[in-house]
């Protein structure tokens, strides 16, 4: 049996928003204020790719971003590379949160809940894999939070503003 990977439909700027919904909601756990929109970024691409899933084993909440990324090195070859070639499918992601209202950007340029939810339960209707991206980027929406300031966050990833 072929195994088959679906690019399509892991950039489709619905379920793109949909993590970035679940990314703010894991940002906003942590209690601080507001992810700014170039964490957006940073956050979407890892979780996505699949070649850094097993760098989230034996992780949880209180790992922080700064011990997940000592205990795994390979997360930041080629980072900015990963990084800069998902732009796109970024800003779309953006694009189509605001527009559905999942998400919007407030005057500082940090993206806050909208005024349209999510439904309940809609990550337990997705596959196993699927289900482990959506808490992927909430747990990095934590570690961010946790880390501080944007520019720690992208300092401790070896990542320029």
């Amino acid at each position: 049996m072929a195994i088959t990977h679906d690019i399509y439909a892991e950039t489709n700027p619905a379920y793109c928003a949909a993590l970035l919904k679940h990314f703010v909601t894991g940002y906003l756990s942590f209690g601080t204020s507001a992810p700014d929109i170039t964490l957006c970024y940073a956050a979407l691409p890892v979780a996505l790719s699949g070649d850094l899933a097993s760098t989230f084993d034996r992780t949880n909440r209180s790992t922080g971003l700064l011990e997940w990324l000592h205990r795994s090195p390979v997360i930041q070859i080629r980072l900015a590379d990963r990084i800069n070639g998902s732009l796109e499918i970024v800003t779309e992601a953006i694009q189509f949160a605001c527009f559905s209202q999942l998400l919007a950007l407030n005057p500082e340029g940090r993206v806050v809940h909208g005024a349209s939810s999510m439904p309940r339960h809609l990550t337990a209707q997705l596959s196993e894999d699927t289900q482990q991206i959506f808490k992927k980027i909430h747990r990095l929406g934590y570690w961010f939070a946790s880390a501080g300031t944007t520019r720690t966050v992208f300092d401790m990833m070896g990542l320029k503003l």
